[in-house]
């Protein structure tokens, strides 16, 4: 599956910001992943994103980090930044010098994030195959 942003900004309206996973809000850290999928960083890149990273400009959400070894800014929309605030204000993160994304066990990796992209765009599949099975029956 190669990941276009546009595919990530369709899975986001199918997240549920109340998921808890043993008590972590994995909802809202899946809203969070998907919208910086959809402003166009890459699995690799998010993983490495820290949360001091993260700031307002102008209203704005805005992100520094390093593309190909140059520094980078991704100013995001307001609907994907209100998804990683949303993060960043349940976790009490603002410009903390941790990774923005860790789980249970620690920092998430590449794989990780390709797993949230999968499960919400297969979710996307399944009920499609389920709307052609019942327009048949």
């Amino acid at each position: 599956m190669k990941l276009l942003p546009e595919r990530a900004r369709e899975a986001l309206p199918r997240v549920d910001p109340a998921r808890l996973h043993w008590g972590w809000p994995i909802g809202l850290r899946d809203g969070a992943i998907l919208a910086l999928l959809a402003a166009g960083l890459t699995p690799e890149e998010i993983p490495a994103v820290r949360a001091a990273a993260v700031t307002m400009v102008r209203g704005r959400v805005s992100i520094a980090l390093r593309r190909h070894g140059v520094p980078w800014v991704v100013i995001l929309t307001a609907d994907l930044g209100a998804h990683v605030l949303a993060w960043i204000n349940e976790r009490r993160l603002w410009a903390s010098p941790e990774h923005l994304f860790s789980g249970i066990q620690g920092p998430l990796d590449p794989l990780s994030i390709l797993q949230v992209m999968y499960r919400y765009w297969n979710e996307r599949k399944a009920r499609r195959r389920s709307s052609r099975a019942r327009k048949t029956a």
